[in-house]
């Protein structure tokens, strides 16, 4: 039988385990992740609403258009 202590040791070790490997996957993402802007295609919006969101310019119109 383990004792409370050893029990408790790999706990905290699991514990130590996940949260660098939660570090690693941020750092990851982060890196990878586009620069502000970046990933937005102004010609796809239809909505006025949603232009002014991602900082465009709405230009009135049948249909508008996001610049």
């Amino acid at each position: 039988m383990q004792s409370a202590i050893v029990q408790m040791i790999l706990i905290v070790v699991a514990i130590a385990a996940a949260a660098i490997v939660a570090f690693i996957v941020y750092a990851q993402l982060s890196d990878n992740a586009p620069n502000e802007g970046h990933n937005i295609d102004n010609n796809r919006i239809t909505s006025e609403r949603l232009c002014d969101a991602v900082g465009g310019t709405w230009t009135s119109g049948s249909p508008g258009s996001c610049a």
